[in-house]
Parts: C-alpha cells; sequence; structure tokens
C-alpha cells in the first residue's frame, strides 16, 4: 500500500512537470493568436516524449521499453480524447481559456493515473516450465576461425575470465543457477572462478579439455580433471562446437547426459533438421538439444540473442517454452567482452553486434521477463533426474 502511495506522488511530480511543459507551449502560442485547441495539441504532444521516459524511470522504475511505449501511447490516446472533450466543454461553459487547460489537466491526471497502473503492474501471461540456462566456459578461441595468429591460452583467457565473471555477477544479480560447461584446459588456468562456480551453486558439466583442439580421449580426461578440480561429480557433457560424441563411450564413462546437438540448419554448422527437438535417451542417455521454436525451427542459440530484434526473441522463447514445457539455450563468456572494440580479430558483425555490456543486459532482460511469468530456472542435472 506504501508503495502505490509513493507511485501516486512520484506520477503527481511528472504531471505536474508535464503539465508546467504543456501549459508554457499552450500559453506562448496563444500569445501569437494560434487557435485554442491547436495551441492545446501542440503543447501535449510536446510534453508526450518527455513525459513517458519520467513515468518509466522515475515513476514506476521501470524500463522503457517498446512494449510499455504502446501501452503509454494507447492511454494517452484515450487521454487525449478526453483532454479535448473537457476543454471544449468548459470553455462552452464560460470559463476562460488560460482557467480551462488547468482543469482539464487536474481531472485528466486521475484518469491518467489509473491508467498507467495497469499498463505498468498489470501481470505477465504465466508460463510453466523449466528454463536450461548454459554456458560454454572455454579458452576464448574464436579469431583463429578468422585466420588470426591467437594463442587461446595466453590471449584467450583474459577473454574469458572477464565474460565469465560478467556472466556470474549476472547470475547472482538475477538469484537463479545455471549449468557451466567447462573445458579442462579453462579450468586449469581459472581456479578462482571454478571455485566462484561451484560456491554460488551452478553445476560445472564437461565441456572437453582442449576447445580447439578436441580429441575422443577427453571425454574420459576432462571428467577426472574437473572432478579432481571442483570435488563434485560431473555429470554432463557437451562436445566443442557442438560436433558429435560416441554416446556409447560417454555411457561408459558414466554420464548421465549430452547436450551436444543443436537440431537446426545453419549454414555451415549444422545440419540436424532430422533429429528431435526436444530431450531424447540414446543408449541409456540423456540427449538434451539446444531448443529451436516449434515448426520452423528458428535456433534460439547465443547468436540469435545477439542479432534479432530483444522482443522477437523473447517471444520465440517464450512459444517454446510453452509448447515444450521447457526451454534450453547456451552463450559463451567471450559474448560479454567488448568483441566491437578489437577489429583486428576479424570477427564478423554478427558475433561482435550487442556483444558486452549490450548482451548482459540482453541476457538479463530474458531472465527478468521468465521470472516474472513464473519460470523455474534448473541445471541440467536437475532436469535430467526428472526424466
Amino acid at each position: 500500500m506504501r508503495e502505490k502511495y509513493r507511485s501516486f506522488l512520484r506520477f503527481c511530480i511528472v504531471g505536474c512537470c508535464a503539465a508546467a511543459v504543456h501549459y508554457g507551449i499552450y500559453y506562448m502560442l496563444l500569445l501569437v493568436s494560434a487557435p485554442v485547441n491547436a495551441a492545446y495539441i501542440a503543447g501535449y504532444l510536446i510534453s508526450f516524449i518527455g513525459n513517458f521516459f519520467a513515468t518509466s524511470y522515475f515513476t514506476f522504475s521501470s524500463r522503457p521499453t517498446w512494449g510499455r511505449f504502446v501501452g503509454f501511447a494507447g492511454s494517452h490516446a484515450l487521454n487525449f480524447v478526453l483532454h479535448i472533450i473537457l476543454l471544449n466543454l468548459f470553455l462552452w461553459l464560460g470559463i476562460h481559456r488560460l482557467i480551462a487547460p488547468i482543469l482539464v489537466m487536474g481531472v485528466a491526471m486521475l484518469v491518467q493515473y489509473a491508467v498507467l497502473y495497469l499498463v505498468y503492474h498489470f501481470p505477465a501471461r504465466a508460463i510453466e516450465g523449466k528454463v536450461l540456462l548454459s554456458f560454454d566456459t572455454e579458452e576464448y578461441d574464436v579469431p583463429l576461425e578468422h585466420g588470426v595468429e591467437w594463442d587461446p591460452i595466453a590471449q584467450g583467457m583474459e577473454v574469458s575470465r572477464f565474460g565469465t565473471t560478467r556472466i556470474l555477477d549476472c547470475l547472482k544479480e538475477c538469484g537463479i543457477h545455471a549449468t557451466f560447461f567447462c573445458t579442462a584446459n579453462f579450468a586449469q588456468n581459472a581456479p578462482e572462478l571454478m571455485a566462484r562456480i561451484v560456491r554460488e551453486g551452478h553445476e560445472v558439466a564437461s565441456h572437453g579439455c582442449d576447445h580447439w583442439q578436441p580429441k575422443p580421449e577427453h571425454v574420459i580426461e576432462s571428467k577426472r580433471i574437473l572432478e579432481q578440480l571442483t570435488g563434485q561429480p560431473v555429470y554432463g557433457y557437451r562436445q566443442p562446437r557442438m560436433f558429435p560424441v560416441d554416446i556409447q563411450e560417454l555411457k561408459q564413462q558414466g554420464y548421465a547426459y549430452n547436450a551436444s546437438l543443436n537440431p537446426a540448419f545453419i549454414p555451415g554448422r549444422y545440419m540436424h533438421l532430422d533429429m528431435p527437438r526436444t530431450w531424447f535417451y540414446k543408449q541409456e542417455v540423456l540427449q538434451i538439444p539446444a531448443s529451436v521454436s516449434p515448426w520452423l525451427r528458428i535456433p534460439l542459440f547465443w547468436l540469435a540473442l545477439h542479432n534479432f530484434p530483444l522482443w522477437l526473441y523473447q517471444s520465440l522463447v517464450r512459444r517454446t517454452l510453452r509448447h515444450d514445457g521447457y526451454f534450453n539455450t547456451y552463450f559463451h563468456p567471450w559474448e560479454f567482452y567488448p568483441l566491437g572494440e578489437h577489429p583486428e580479430w576479424k570477427l564478423p558483425f554478427i558475433i561482435r553486434h550487442h556483444a558486452g555490456a549490450p548482451m548482459y543486459e540482453r541476457l538479463k532482460a530474458v531472465i527478468v521477463d521468465l521470472q516474472s511469468r513464473g519460470a523455474e530456472f534448473v541445471t541440467y542435472h536437475e532436469f535430467a533426474q526428472t526424466k
């Protein structure tokens, strides 16, 4: 109840400021003999934009989004009609043209607050389902793919440490747990981050030993190294670059699940349209493919969040979560590093786009949206235990 009173007080402050701008423009236009209605409309429209941002940030302590802008504009469309009707009514009743707008704004402000309170506080449509968030935590080697001389350990680990720290900060801020698919190279060169991952309740799974040069024996070796470093059992495996892996070998080494499949068509990388979209068992090992949208199989992994409009990505994620009952995606630490500041790495635009701080905000926005709808964030092992 107290918050409602505080938000109403903030609304009144913003409303008075917007009304002052509105009335000031109206009054100045009257001085140059502008028609009353034209002067009033001009003042209203000019004060509108500032009113939207002040209402978002100050009144309701929310980020301005396109969805809220549409709701704000819709409420103002109704409010605008109310303004014009009341203005002309008061003028018809004989109220002076300098007094009538003040009365109009007072009445309209109360109506506007009631409408905007619904816009900013209307509950999001609930979704029952589980979200599996994962990060391929490896030594950064992407420049090698683009012909750049690069040492993934000596040079790449700085990028990976930075990005992993940002990811952990985001997860901690949002209060959720995720799964980190770590290479043995990363784990051995960043023991302090491995300790933080475990300490903050996240799952550690295997991503092989060497991300640039994966070998069959890394299935065994990586599990041994990660379990020694963390003191915890490793239940899951994801092959570097989602390449195929020997499922029988995973079973023999005691892995409970495999997350090495993106069931989509991505030119130059994947062609798995014949594979199941959702989880399935193969040789008694649970297979957890990365989520793609129903029907069209639109990929919803890291590259999509970089390049899709945020509203579109969130809409596809919600649609997939409702349809499948869970949503599974993955990112990399280096996406949270300002890649755009390094043209010498020759990275394509689709990788650089929104990298760094914007990616942090985008990931946080996706998490917060799903939390607001009641989705449950779980680790892969927690998910596997239910299947």
